[in-house]
């Protein structure tokens, strides 16, 4: 079972990690500059893009294992529709996880009037990706990158 949380500070080394992470990197947008003194810096802006509406980014961990970062699914407000993103470490992939995180987390946005609808853009060359965004629920649009999740 996985648990969606906010970031900490404790978890600034994890960040670093993933955003080292070559398959991460590739496929999402990371700062260049991917020190642990950098992702502390991002985690301690986390509270206030949340206040301001821009984004909501949660860290994905075991039941088990709470401290434990696993991944991060999160939205970015900014745009319309709201946009969903994700992404996990190597060791978590290949498990479900990113599905059931997905799903939880858009669920949870759903449910809570923060959008009639998500979107996720998804590069063709990702299939890992796609399938966990029809796994979580997400339907093809007619932008062959765009997946959908309405209410």
């Amino acid at each position: 079972m996985i648990v969606l949380r906010p970031w900490a500070p404790a978890d600034a080394g994890a960040l670093a990690t993933a955003w080292a992470d070559p398959d991460i990197a590739h496929w999402t947008a990371v700062p260049a500059d991917r020190s642990e003194s950098a992702a502390a810096a991002w985690i301690a802006g986390w509270d206030v893009r949340r206040r301001r509406g821009l984004s909501l980014d949660l860290v994905v961990a075991a039941v088990a294992d709470e401290a434990a970062v696993l991944g991060e699914v999160g939205a970015a407000f900014v745009t319309r529709p709201p946009q969903v993103g994700w992404w996990l470490l190597p060791g978590a992939r290949g498990r479900g996880l990113a599905t059931r995180a997905v799903r939880l987390f858009c669920d949870q946005l759903l449910a809570a009037g923060a959008a009639p609808e998500l979107v996720a853009d998804i590069d063709p060359a990702n299939p890992a990706s796609r399938a966990v965004a029809v796994g979580a629920g997400f339907t093809p649009t007619a932008t062959p990158t765009r997946l959908r999740r309405a209410i």
